[in-house]
């Protein structure tokens, strides 16, 4: 992910330590029973739980990027909320969400105040020369929004590249990166948070705003958002993925376990058609 957070968005290094959300669907019970089986054999079994014995998984987040991690009624809630409740099962620990905005998480991951990034980090190559990446959980990339009043006009693939598109996107996202790189005869539009991008495509002063999938698919589903249009022709291809600090080897190879096999399983994709029940892809 991508997204650097919002104005308003809570103050970082406000930790809050994980709730259970007030009702969970089945698929989230499934995962949930089969991590404390392989949580049982990383712990001894039966016996004192291990929560007891452990500190707290920190997990830095900025939950301003819906349906991937968010906040509702003051709970954390999202994909990215569902698997660290699911991995603290696994290793025995109690999971504590550390806010901040997302342009500050890896600096907050360096001076040590969290132990993970789990918030819709996309990997890439300037990013990997600070943090090691686990194995990725999601393939996503970025999508364009248009109004749908503007489909026959604006619908065809080509159009974001046209001289003078007025395209915008989140800062500090690969969003921007793409428009940045990509688009040169573009008119951008850097915006603080999706919010704000999404106002201004509705209000007229953008044709365009670039950002990852997982948000225009979630706008897809919404029966409130008739008068937006995704174009599902990727613009990207990216892979959403935790982060730790380099040094971090034990922990490394306790993520990269438990996600590959939640991979090999098919256990991740419940969590994933939870929160985004909507995906369309083109090519």
């Amino acid at each position: 992910m991508t997204e650097k957070g919002s104005h308003g968005a809570p103050r970082r290094n406000n930790s809050l330590l994980a709730k259970r959300p007030k009702a969970r669907s089945r698929p989230y019970h499934v995962l949930v029973i089969a991590v404390m089986v392989l949580a049982l054999g990383c712990t001894g079994g039966i016996g004192r739980p291990a929560f007891l014995d452990q500190p707290p998984l920190r997990v830095g987040v900025a939950p301003t990027y819906q349906p991937v991690i968010f906040e509702q009624d003051g709970v954390i809630v999202g994909i990215e909320a569902d698997l660290a409740r699911a991995l603290g099962q696994v290793l025995g620990r109690p999971i504590a969400f550390e806010r901040y905005l997302f342009s500050e998480l890896i600096d907050a991951l360096e001076r040590g105040e969290i132990d993970v990034i789990m918030s819709g980090m996309s990997v890439t190559p300037e990013r990997e020369e600070r943090v090691r990446f686990v194995t990725p959980y999601m393939k996503v990339g970025q999508l364009a929004l248009i109004r749908s009043s503007e489909l026959l006009r604006l619908g065809q693939r080509r159009s974001i590249y046209r001289s003078g598109a007025r395209v915008g996107y989140a800062r500090g996202t690969t969003g921007e990166e793409f428009v940045a790189n990509r688009l040169m005869r573009a008119r951008s539009f850097a915006f603080d948070d999706v919010d704000s991008g999404i106002r201004s495509l509705r209000a007229g002063r953008i044709d365009f705003f670039v950002h990852d999938a997982p948000t225009v698919w979630r706008l897809a589903g919404d029966p409130t958002s008739n008068d937006l249009q995704g174009l599902y022709h990727p613009l990207t291809e990216e892979h959403l993925a935790w982060a730790v600090r380099p040094q971090d080897t034990k922990l490394h190879a306790l993520l990269d376990a438990t996600v590959s096999h939640w991979n090999r399983e098919g256990l991740i994709t419940p969590i994933v058609n939870r929160w985004i029940p909507v995906r369309v892809t083109l090519h």
